[in-house]
């Protein structure tokens, strides 16, 4: 994994969850542990490039902590964006390079699936379960759906990977990204969470292909 591309995504998750929070700033230690998990080997690490000349952003997911229920949809949206590719950033830093980062789009989103885990991220893999995280748009672009062609686009690797079911958190009051979800197939499970700033967390489950 390129590291240019990490500190661009991390760079949207980090911005889009501050503006969606009203401008609350982020622990050091959470958008550390984001950079980590972007990094971790076999991390599908997926970003929305605008084409030559563009810049900017849109939805926001606030991922804050491991696969448990820390790590929620910011402003996710719609369908098609004009103006912007979904490109996977998943080969190794020293593969990928930071030149052909540094010569692409500016990033105005990101997404992260890894292997789900069972008991929240805390107990071994379950076989054929994607966890989607750090869903992000750069805010100028909020509205533009870019939201939803990362989704879309995780969700066809994930296919090519062998995963057959996709799970997520989000907040319960970010109305957008719920709106999302359930646009695409996902059902709320039922199951709920309290992050670690006493927010609730809600569980969406959709199969991989729908």
């Amino acid at each position: 994994m390129a590291e240019a591309d990490i500190e661009a995504a991390l760079a949207t998750w980090t911005l889009s969850h501050v503006v969606r929070r009203n401008g609350r700033p982020l622990p050091a230690a959470h958008i550390e542990l984001a950079r980590r998990r972007m990094a971790e080997p076999g991390a599908l690490l997926l970003l929305a490039r605008a084409e030559s000349g563009e810049g900017g952003g849109e939805d926001s997911e606030g991922g804050r902590g491991r696969e448990s229920g820390k790590d929620s949809g910011g402003g996710a949206d719609g369908s098609g964006a004009a103006g912007a590719r979904v490109t996977a950033a998943v080969v190794p830093a020293a593969e990928g390079g930071d030149r052909a980062a540094a010569e692409s789009g500016p990033v105005v989103g990101t997404i992260l699936g890894v292997q789900g885990l069972d008991q929240d991220g805390a107990g071994p893999p379950v076989p054929g379960l994607l966890h989607i995280s750090l869903l992000s748009v750069a805010p100028d672009r909020w509205g533009q759906h870019i939201g939803r062609l990362l989704v879309d686009q995780v969700l066809d690797s994930a296919s090519a990977r062998g995963f057959e079911q996709a799970q997520l958190w989000t907040h319960a009051d970010n109305l957008r990204a719920n709106r999302l979800y359930k646009s695409m197939g996902f059902r709320r499970s039922g199951r709920v969470r309290i992050d670690d700033w006493g927010e609730l967390l809600v569980h969406y489950r959709r199969a991989v292909r729908h």
